[in-house]
Order: structure tokens, then C-alpha cells, then sequence
């Protein structure tokens, strides 16, 4: 059975009425038939390649003729090499097998088999005095009587084994073990032996061949769980079982599998009244129990509740066993905790957001909604992750929102005019050409080229009382003509956006970066014309022309100007964001997401070489300092030693005779003993004492040289072991450095990856938690930027409620699954999430809290349950961020502290002046001087001037100009210079 993918190889079947003249084509091996050249040459190719594995012995690739000839040639070798005495009992066992893996069952047979020996084999016998023959099995030594192996059978796998005795105590006094009638024919002999002085070949009975007859004697289906299965013939052959039991099914197994899911799991999305499905499920699975338990019984559609077991047969059948819950399951399908632990509250951007939460949503707005958080965040964001396409500089979040609700006209708020123009920008070029991908569709009258000079050519509205019956030009301007010849406006005009144009369209303003004195304005009221034609947009731009263009209200720039700076802070936000959703769909971002996947590829490979390297740093530094220890003990410092004098005895060295003073002196005189005069009685002992003085010379001698010599060869050593060191330390600091590289690739890939928000996950009850600065932008903001010196960008963690989806499917349950749920766990979904969130929860997508502080964010990752699928994800994220989240929380509180000092500081500075209108003036510029402290270096340093001031140069600010001497990294896709964390940070 030759295998492609792990799967046998599929024969194509014969073509069918195949006339007896007509020329076919059969294919070597596989006996197929074909009609046509082409498809026989086809199918040859197919076979040629060497994608084809033996399924005998796992060789791989070969072409099919080359696998099916291995198959062939192992097959015989199987069959002629593996003991047929096992072939049966080994089949029989793992007939209808479920061990998934071939290595796994080969080990399980292995482990079975090695010590169980069966009549008719050929064994090498051992015996205790040390004789060995070669015998063959006759039979298998009885262990019990009868009645004892019926016992047996019911407590022991094998009857015929005698059994473990143990003591009183619980130790083992007896190992269990077999006994066989072994007949040794060298001998002409028997002998009763057991299985610890009997083996097999060991060249036969290994699992290189075990693997291999098994693979030759098995198939299974292609489907998880699919149970192992004997071959057709050889089933037959050994008269083996060729049902199989019902349990082991695809359809048993895959009811089971949903069964249990729905015991475990509920289903995700919109739930529905499912408790028939549920029933009728279970009654299934009952009937097919049964059919496992009665396998003549008939199907559980052909006549069910006949085949119920009596009581008596079911309280005779053993007890399912329990399930296994493993974790983590759905997060809501965990008991409720009653240790009295409910989530962290949130915080909220306004006051009147926190009062309209927990209120209990009783509360209007006269500030920035919950609803418009959402457009905020999404603002920002956008402009701060690509602020590369927009040329604008990083801004906080909270300079942002100061920026939108500022009203004055003069003097100007730089940040809320650059975002404005930036955006606008983006959507036609200086040639002006449209960069939005799908156009828009035009409802305004304009040229079809505009020039990019400050005023263009196009052509205005002129009176046409009468619409030629031909036109195909259905244009509002057609309509407009009314007021230009001071006719009475119709009264279903909301709005008089089209006038405000005065027939010059937006697209050759925007060309023209008309954007001073009231131009952006007129620009987004004319673009917010054409975006009502869509109907997704249509209420939103409705709303927000009807305060630009009244009815009743004059048309001109200024006007204009005035209106949008008046106009609620809702709708400034509403505006911006449907401008900045449109320029998302411009050529200009789709090549920047290019570029970014580009050099995100090239970051990738950076730091598969940077690992590479490291590995082998690291290598080389174990080679390093395994050797430093060998050599470590050679080049230890040597420990002080205390310099001993010869002990001198004063009454002499204690000869028995006590006369040693003449020795004595003698030995202490400078002459030689040789020359010693002979006088007085003579020295005993006086050549030996001479012979051991030599020897001590000579010794001293030997241990002196012994001692250069090793004194030498320590220096030698010790160089070498001073280099060691040093090259260690060279290795240990290039694996610092290679760390370091690829914690800056890191970076890199995290800043680059501007494609989608990521967010951090969702607890129990479908809040997402995002922390914005997780990826697309540098955590602080450009380190170029105006306000750097902040040192933070958003610096929150934000929660977002559940969307509508997420609620019906998990918390706003229908009544009978809430009645359900309230049974199993005393509570429903919709009081447990109120009794677990506390006052501050969120109930829809449209509503934003935030986390700002590091003991409320250690108690959500107390709160959160790793034991749910949603909540484990997100305890893991904010685990491994919450450092860096902490570090800028820390920096924002510090902060809001140095500006709270700062403005008191100033109160008092201003309430000591004389001048009480030094003193209004500087109340006035105190709440919007953060705002006001940013500008748009990026522009000024790409374009020479800012979005808004188009034809006004500006010269770059000393804290934004080039370091003389260090070199600026090039952007390769757009020339221009990197802006987010300098030499580390490039989209190439």
C-alpha cells in the first residue's frame, strides 16, 4: 500500500464504454487505463516524482514503481524474519486498537510481548548453574485451578501468570511471574522454567521489525480517532474480528465529541432555544451505548424506546465514567468565585461620563460623549501610527482632546488646524488628482483639471432655469442655481453646502492648498456634501452641515470659519473622523502598509542573523568556560604559607648513649667532617649521618629545579589562562551586544506593524482591553517631537464594552437558557456580570473606561481567571506588558503632578501682578496652553511648512535640528528621513 501524504494512493478507475478497437494506454504498476496520451503522460508524471513513501518500513522519498517494489521486497522479508507464532496473538491485540501513533503502538506491543512467550517458539533458555540451550515453548505452566483462574480472570489480565504476593505491610514478598514447559532438543529433554530465564532472538523480536510487520499488517481510515485495523486477508486468515464495535465509529465518535461540547461548551454567537436539539442528542447517545452493549439491537431510528434496557440491566451496567473538564473552557461556563473580588473600577475621561455610568445612564451630555471616545481614540491613533503619510508630528491624547475643544479663531490652535489640513492633504495631490480608492461620487460643479496654484481655473454655476431633457450631469448645482438668481429656497434643503462652494470644488482647493482664512472649513463642508450621498454616512454628514451651512445663514469663508469653531465639540470630533476614515482608502497609506510589511521582512531576517550569531557566541562561550573550569584549579591564587624553622633540640638529637654535644658542635662548625681532626673518641654514626645529608642535598636540589620548572610552566599556563578570560569576557559582551540587537529588531517589528490595533484581549463578560501603545508607534511619542519632553502618548488602559453580537451571545441570554444557567449556578449571566463589575460596568461597544493606575491594574490581573479561554489570553498579555504599562502610567501621574505645581505656581505669579488685565488674559491662556505648546516639526523639517500655512515658510526649531556629524538614515520607499527612534528604526 504505497502512501502519498500520508494517505494510500488513489487508483483511477477504468473508463467506461471503451470500444474493442479504440487504443488505450496502460500504466506500469497501477493497471489504469487511458484513452488519450495526454493523460497517461499526466498520471506518468504524477508517479515519477518521488513524493511516494513505502508504508512497510516509512521510506520516503521514492517514485511510486520504486515504493512499490520496496513494499514487495520488505513484505517478504517480514514475513519470513517475524516469528509466525506472534502473528496471531499480536494482531489480536491490536485489532480495532486506538493508540493514535505507529511509534506509540509499536512500544505498547514491545512492552506486552517481550516477556510473554507462546507455544511453538523457538527461546534461549538459561539455567541457574549457568548451562544455556537453545528450546522451544511447549506450554504455558498452569498457575491456579480452575476455580482460582476464574477469579483470576476477573482481577488479573493474564489467568495463566502466577500472581504478586504482597505482606502485611503493603510490600511486595512476590513478583508475579510465568512458568513454561520448555523441550530442549539438544538434550532430548523438558524443563519447567519462567519467563526471567527464557529470551527470544534478539535479532527477531526487536521493534525495527515489530514497526515493520505492523505497518504491513494494519490500515486505519483517514479520520481523527479512527481505530487500527487488520488487513482483510489476514483477518480472515487468523479468523480475527472484522466488525467493528459500534463506539469506534466516525458517527459515535463525532456525537460523543458534541455531546461533551455541548455539556462543556456553549455555542458562540447569537444563542437560540436549543433544548429539543439537545434532547434528542442525548437520546442518541444513549441508543448508541446500547447498540455497543446489544450490537444485534437495531438502529435507534427503527423503533427506539423498544430496545430500552430494563432497570434491572441498567443498574447492572458499570457507571460512566466522570468527565474530564480541561482547561481553560468558556469563561462564563466557570462557577462564580464568592470570595467578595469584583473587578477594579474604571475611570472615565469626563466627569459626566463617570456620572452618566453610575447613574445608571441618566445623565446628557453637554461634553465630549462616550460615544464620541470612540472616534477620538480612532483618530489618534490613525495619526500617530501612519503619521509618516500624514507629515505630522506625534501629539498626547490629551493635547488632542484640548485641541478639539478649543473655540478661539485668534490666536489659532496649531495642533487642531495641522490635523485638519494633514488629513485633507492626503486625499488629493498638488496635481489634483484624487488618491481615494474608490472615488467618491461627484455631486458638486468643478473642472476637470483645477491647477495648483492658489486660485483655479474652474467653472462656476450659472443660471439654467431649464434642465436640457438629455443631461446626464444630475448635480445638486443644477438645483443651487435658486439662490445665486435670489429665487426663495425650497424648503427640503437642510443646508446650503453647495453655496458655500460658490461652483469652485473641493478637490482643486485641496490641489491648491486653499486652506487659509476659512478655506479648510469650506473644503470639509463641500467634501461632506459628496460623502452624504453614501448612505453609511448620509445621517452623520447631515447633522454636521446643517450647523456649517444653515439655511438661514450667510455662505462666505469667514462665516464658515466662524461656524466651525463655534460648532459642538461631538460633532468637530464626528467630522474629523469621517474625513480621517475616508483618507484610510488613499494610495498614499496603502503604499506606506506596503513599505511596512517590506521592512518588517527585512527587521525579520536582521534578527534571524543576529540569533544565529548568538547562538554561536554562546556555543563558543561554553566551549570557553568549560575549559576555564578545567583549567581553574591550575591558576588559583596560592594560599599564604607560614615559614617553619628546623626544631633544635637542646639536649641533642636523643641518641640512646645521651653524648651528642661533640656531634652537635661538629655539625654546627663550618669545616667539613672529612677534615674534622681525630682527636677524642670517634663519631658513630658518622656515615650515615653524612649519606643522609647528601641525599638531602641532592633532594633539595631536585625539588628547587622541580619548583622553576613548575614555576615556569604555571606562567606558561597562567597567560593562557589569563586570555581565556579576557576572550570570554569579549564573548560575553558580543552576546550583550547581539542581545540588544534583536531586542531593537523587536522594537522595530513592533512599531512597524501598523497594519490593525491590536488589542490585549477580553475578559469574562466581552470587554476588550487595548493599550494602544502596544504596537505602531513608539511608547512615548517621536522622540522628534514638540512635546517629547512629555515622555508619554496615551499611557492608559483602555476598556471597551461588548459589542451587540458578543452580548446577546454570551450575557443577554434568552429566558429559558437564563432559567438554565440560573440552576446550575445560582445566578444568571446579567446579575453575576452586575455583581463581579461593580458599578462601573460597561454595556456596549459605544461606552470606553480606563485603568490608569498600577494597584487597580495588579487587582485585574488578580481578578481575571485563568481557567476561562478569554480571560487566560488576556492575563498572559497584560502579565508580559504590565511593566511597560506600569513605567508610563508612572510617567503620566508624574506628569499631571509637575503641571498641577506649574499652574498653581502661575496662579500665584498672576495674582500678585498689578495689571488686571495681564491677569485676565493669562486666566484665559491657562486651560489651552498645553494644546497650544505643540507644533508640526515633522512638516517643517519634510515640506519646509506647515499643512496649514501652506505658502509660508518656516524655518526648523533648534530642538528638531540635525546633530552635526551624525548621519540620518534615508527612508528607501520614500526618501525621506526616519522620524520614529533614529539610527534603530528605518521603513526601507
Amino acid at each position: 500500500m504505497v502512501l502519498k501524504g500520508r494517505k494510500p494512493v488513489v487508483y483511477i478507475p477504468t473508463p467506461k464504454n471503451i470500444s474493442d478497437n479504440a487504443e488505450v494506454f496502460e500504466m506500469r504498476g497501477t493497471g489504469e487505463v487511458f484513452v488519450d496520451y495526454e493523460s497517461y503522460l499526466k498520471r506518468y508524471e504524477d508517479l515519477a516524482q518521488r513524493k511516494y513513501v513505502d508504508a512497510v518500513n516509512g521510506k520516503s522519498g521514492l517514485t511510486f514503481w520504486e515504493a512499490l517494489d520496496s513494499e514487495a521486497k520488505s513484505s517478504d522479508a517480514i514475513e519470513n524474519i517475524f516469528p509466525s507464532v506472534l502473528k496471531d496473538p499480536i494482531l489480536r491485540k491490536v485489532q480495532f486498537s486506538t493508540i493514535g501513533r505507529i511509534d506509540e503502538l509499536v512500544n505498547a506491543v514491545y512492552d506486552e510481548f517481550k516477556k510473554d512467550f507462546f507455544p511453538g517458539e523457538t527461546v534461549h533458555v538459561f539455567f541457574p548453574d549457568g548451562e544455556q540451550f537453545w528450546g522451544q515453548i511447549r506450554e504455558k505452566a498452569k498457575s491456579v485451578n480452575d476455580l482460582l483462574r476464574k477469579l483470576c480472570a476477573v482481577a488479573y489480565a493474564d489467568p495463566d501468570r502466577f500472581p504478586m504476593i504482597r505482606g502485611p505491610d503493603g510490600t511486595i514478598q512476590r513478583p508475579s511471574f510465568s512458568r513454561y514447559f520448555v523441550r530442549l532438543p539438544e538434550t532430548d529433554k523438558e524443563a519447567l522454567v519462567d519467563d526471567k530465564h527464557l529470551r527470544r532472538d534478539k535479532k527477531i523480536f526487536t521493534k525495527q521489525n515489530l514497526r515493520s510487520f505492523l505497518r504491513n499488517s494494519l490500515q486505519r481510515e483517514a479520520w481523527q480517532g479512527a481505530p487500527w485495523l487488520v488487513k482483510e486477508h489476514l483477518a480472515i486468515q487468523y479468523r480475527l474480528p472484522m466488525e467493528i464495535p459500534a463506539h469506534l465509529m466516525q458517527d459515535a465518535k463525532l456525537l460523543a465529541s458534541k455531546q461533551q461540547m455541548l455539556q462543556m461548551k456553549p455555542p458562540k454567537g447569537r444563542r437560540s432555544n436549543k433544548s429539543e436539539e439537545i434532547a434528542r442528542q442525548q437520546r442518541e447517545m444513549v441508543a448508541m451505548q446500547q447498540m455497543q452493549q446489544h450490537p444485534g439491537a437495531p438502529h435507534p431510528q427503527q423503533g427506539y424506546h423498544q430496545q430500552m434496557p430494563m432497570p434491572g440491566q441498567m443498574a447492572a451496567r458499570p457507571p460512566p465514567p466522570p468527565i474530564v473538564i480541561r482547561y481553560p473552557i468558556e469563561d462564563l461556563e466557570l462557577p462564580p468565585k464568592h470570595d467578595g473580588m469584583t473587578r477594579p473600577q474604571l475611570s472615565f475621561f469626563t466627569d459626566e461620563q463617570k456620572d452618566y455610568i453610575m447613574s445608571g445612564r441618566r445623565v446628557t451630555f453637554d461634553d465630549i460623549s462616550l460615544e464620541s471616545m470612540t472616534h477620538l481614540l480612532e483618530i489618534w491613533n490613525t495619526l500617530n501610527v501612519q503619521c509618516e503619510v500624514y507629515v505630522i508630528d506625534s501629539f498626547t491624547f490629551d493635547d488632542f482632546v484640548d485641541a478639539m475643544k478649543y473655540r478661539e479663531v485668534d490666536p489659532l490652535c496649531e495642533l487642531f488646524e495641522e490635523v485638519h489640513c494633514a488629513v485633507l492633504s492626503l486625499l488629493v495631490d498638488k496635481n489634483g488628482k484624487a488618491q481615494i480608492v474608490p472615488p467618491l461620487r461627484d455631486v458638486t460643479t468643478e473642472a476637470d483639471a483645477a491647477s495648483s496654484e492658489a486660485h483655479d481655473d474652474s467653472e462656476y454655476s450659472t443660471p439654467q432655469p431649464d434642465v436640457p431633457a438629455r443631461s446626464t450631469r444630475s448635480r445638486l448645482s443644477h438645483v443651487d442655481t435658486a439662490y445665486d438668481n435670489g429665487r426663495t429656497p425650497t424648503t427640503d434643503k437642510p443646508h446650503r453646502a453647495s453655496e458655500i462652494l460658490a461652483g469652485r470644488g473641493w478637490k482643486g482647493r485641496i490641489a491648491a492648498r486653499d486652506y487659509k482664512d476659512g478655506g479648510w472649513q469650506v473644503i470639509l463642508v463641500g467634501l461632506l456634501h459628496q460623502m452624504s450621498t453614501v448612505p453609511t454616512w448620509k445621517t452623520a454628514c447631515e447633522n454636521i452641515l446643517v450647523e456649517l451651512a444653515p439655511i438661514d445663514a450667510p455662505t462666505t469663508p469667514d462665516a464658515t470659519k466662524n461656524r466651525y469653531a463655534a460648532l459642538e465639540v461631538n460633532l468637530r470630533i464626528s467630522a474629523l473622523q469621517l474625513i480621517t476614515q475616508l483618507s484610510i482608502r488613499t494610495h498614499g497609506i496603502k503604499n506606506f502598509l506596503e513599505a511596512c510589511l517590506e521592512d518588517m521582512t527585512e527587521v525579520r531576517k536582521r534578527k534571524i542573523e543576529h540569533q544565529r550569531e548568538k547562538k554561536a557566541c554562546m556555543e563558543e562561550l561554553q566551549v570557553k568556560d568549560r575549559d576555564r573550569k578545567i583549567l581553574w584549579p591550575q591558576n588559583m591564587p596560592d594560599s599564604p604559607k607560614t615559614e617553619s624553622a628546623e626544631p633544635v633540640s637542646v639536649s641533642g638529637d636523643g641518641d640512646r648513649d645521651g653524648d651528642d654535644t661533640l656531634e652537635t658542635n661538629v655539625a654546627g662548625s663550618s669545616g667539613n667532617e672529612e677534615d674534622a681532626p681525630a682527636e677524642g673518641r670517634s663519631l658513630r654514626r658518622a656515615s650515615d649521618r653524612k649519606r643522609k645529608r647528601d641525599e638531602d642535598s641532592v633532594r633539595r636540589e631536585k625539588e628547587k629545579a622541580e619548583k622553576a620548572e613548575a614555576a615556569k610552566e604555571k606562567n606558561k599556563q597562567s597567560k593562557e589562562f589569563k586570555k581565556l578570560l579576557k576572550d570570554i569576557e569579549e564573548l560575553k559582551a558580543q552576546l550583550l551586544e547581539h542581545e540588544g540587537k534583536i531586542q531593537e529588531c523587536d522594537a522595530d517589528l513592533r512599531e512597524a506593524n501598523v497594519h490593525r490595533t491590536k488589542m490585549l484581549g477580553m475578559d469574562r463578560f466581552c470587554n476588550r482591553y487595548y493599550w494602544f501603545e502596544r504596537n505602531g508607534q513608539p511608547f512615548g511619542g517621536l522622540p522628534t517631537s514638540s512635546t517629547a519632553d512629555y515622555g508619554y502618548a496615551n499611557a492608559r488602559l483602555w476598556v471597551q464594552g461588548p459589542s451587540d453580537l458578543e452580548a446577546d451571545g454570551y450575557i443577554n441570554l434568552p429566558p429559558d437558557e437564563q432559567k438554565q444557567y440560573r440552576a446550575r449556578f445560582g445566578v444568571s449571566t446579567t446579575e453575576r456580570r452586575k455583581r463581579e463589575e461593580g458599578a462601573s460596568s460597561l454595556l456596549s461597544a459605544e461606552e470606553w473606561g480606563f485603568y490608569d493606575d498600577e494597584a487597580r491594574l495588579d487587582h485585574l490581573i488578580g481578578w481575571l481567571d485563568d481557567k476561562g479561554l478569554r480571560e487566560k489570553k488576556l492575563r498572559k498579555e497584560l502579565c508580559e506588558w504590565r511593566d511597560k504599562i506600569v513605567e508610563y502610567m508612572d510617567v503620566y501621574k508624574k506628569f499631571r503632578a509637575e503641571q498641577a505645581e506649574q499652574k498653581v505656581e502661575a496662579e500665584e505669579e498672576a495674582a500678585s501682578r498689578v495689571s488686571t488685565r495681564h491677569k485676565a488674559q493669562e486666566e484665559q491662556a491657562g486651560p489651552r496652553e498645553r494644546c497650544m505648546r505643540w507644533t508640526n516639526d515633522m512638516a517643517i523639517r519634510e515640506q519646509g511648512y506647515l499643512h496649514s500655512q501652506p505658502e509660508k515658510k518656516v524655518q526648523a526649531k533648534s530642538r528638531s535640528k540635525q546633530v552635526k556629524g551624525v548621519a540620518t538614515l534615508v527612508s528607501r520607499s520614500t526618501g525621506k528621513p526616519v522620524t520614529r527612534q533614529g539610527a534603530s528604526y528605518s521603513f526601507k
